[in-house]
């Protein structure tokens, strides 16, 4: 027997004795075992009631801290798809997107707090960011090979990310999920760029729009959580910042 066990053994057994001692100790004073009996009895009742109590209490409780860790695991997801896909596609995209001038303020993220985060999202959240692929009928078939090569090198991984069950609990990033998935599978089902014509394209870019106002939006949910909980992990995707052309990783000041 093992020492955790035999503590345990012990302590009963001293309960036990105690119990011995307080109920015996009451019936010599005041020579009354039926009101002992009463009492334990009524005690008796209230167990179950205690025990009921008690369990949704704690199962609650357990439960809402189970959903927080998997939520927290999940938000640190996000920092694996950005560093993997997400980055590269927003630059892909935003290098292209007739509308740029309307996520210009997404530069200037570094100096805001945690009300402005929150108010993007609102304004996200309320409207669609604009997007419409401004490419040259020449350039299409360069940059859709592009993006396919993009996709389909991160196929393997975004398939593990949407297989997650508990992806589910974030139903906006596997919405994003859904749309990047859909978008290269339109592209790979497309062998030759070279006949994708205006029509082609303009159906393309409906892809490329779900995609793009998506990843808007969980890339500044994003960056509002490394801003409130991990304020050091923030400063690296600033300088990366993939909405500024002109952001640079090495530190100048």
């Amino acid at each position: 027997m093992d020492e955790h066990k035999r503590w345990k053994i012990k302590f009963s057994i001293l309960m036990i004795i105690l119990i011995i001692i307080i109920y015996g100790s009451n019936y010599l004073v005041l020579g009354d075992p039926e009101h002992i009996i009463s009492y334990i009895w009524t005690h008796l009742g209230f167990i179950p009631v205690d025990i009921l109590v008690v369990a949704f209490i704690l199962d609650e409780i357990i439960e809402r801290k189970e959903k927080e860790a998997m939520l927290e695991k999940l938000d640190m997801l996000m920092s694996t798809f950005f560093s993997e896909v997400g980055n590269d596609l927003i630059k892909q995209l935003s290098s292209v997107n007739k509308y740029k001038a309307n996520t210009e303020n997404l530069k200037s993220i570094k100096n805001w707090d945690q009300k402005d985060f929150e108010n993007k999202l609102a304004e996200l959240k309320s409207s669609t960011t604009d997007f419409s692929a401004q490419v040259a009928p020449e350039d299409r078939e360069e940059f859709l090979e592009n993006l396919t090569t993009l996709l389909s090198s991160k196929r393997e991984f975004i398939i593990n990310l949407i297989n997650n069950p508990n992806l589910l609990e974030k139903e906006e990033f596997t919405n994003l999920i859904n749309a990047i998935l859909h978008l290269d599978e339109e592209l790979e089902h497309r062998k030759d760029f070279a006949l994708v014509n205006d029509a082609d394209f303009g159906h393309l870019n409906g892809d490329m729009q779900r995609v793009y106002d998506k990843l808007v939006y969980e890339w500044v949910y994003y960056l509002k959580y490394l801003h409130k909980h991990y304020p050091y992990m923030i400063a690296l995707i600033i300088r990366t910042n993939p909405f500024d052309e002109t952001a640079d990783v090495y530190v100048k000041e």
